[in-house]
């Protein structure tokens, strides 16, 4: 599933997406997929995951984890930062939708059994994650500095809210 995952958005990426002008979204790509390697060097170590990639098609758990941060997560900054309209007025909807996007593909996956959670976590927390996922996106790419307190604030909340040991 995350293959087909992948290979779609890649697709989607390369026909739909500003690909030319990565570069503009290449500190947002980043701040992404360092934020993703936090959450499982926090987690991996322990085994004390909220969220898990159960293994999927011809990928393991690592691989999964790396298709996901290597692969799926810069193509949807790359769609997502594309089409971010500058005009306020429509920016609370392109948000609403994009995480109605980012949720619909994560309730496929629930539903799938490709995604589990643990130790709290729960779908409704993803749902709320994922929203929180495309302000902070939209908020890095404007604000990188600012973004990164609020991310590490966030991070902190939910490492003593859902107790997740420290390595």
């Amino acid at each position: 599933m995350r293959v087909v995952l992948g290979l779609t958005l890649v697709l989607c990426c390369w026909k739909f997406g500003d690909i030319k002008n990565w570069r503009k979204y290449y500190s947002t790509i980043l701040y992404l997929i360092v934020n993703n390697l936090l959450y499982n060097f926090f987690v991996s170590g322990k085994k004390y995951f909220l969220w898990k990639l159960e293994p999927d098609f011809l990928l393991n758990q690592t691989f999964s984890f790396l298709v996901q941060t290597f692969i799926i997560f810069p193509c949807i900054v790359i769609l997502f930062l594309s089409y971010l309209p500058m005009s306020q007025k429509k920016v609370i909807s392109y948000l609403i939708i994009s995480a109605s996007i980012l949720v619909g593909i994560e309730t496929i996956m629930y539903l799938a059994g490709k995604i589990t959670y643990h130790n709290g976590w729960n779908y409704w927390w993803s749902v709320a994650f994922n929203c929180l996922w495309v302000i902070m996106l939209r908020y890095h790419y404007f604000k990188p500095i600012p973004a990164w307190v609020v991310s590490f604030l966030f991070t902190a909340f939910f490492i003593i809210y859902f107790h997740v040991p420290l390595p």
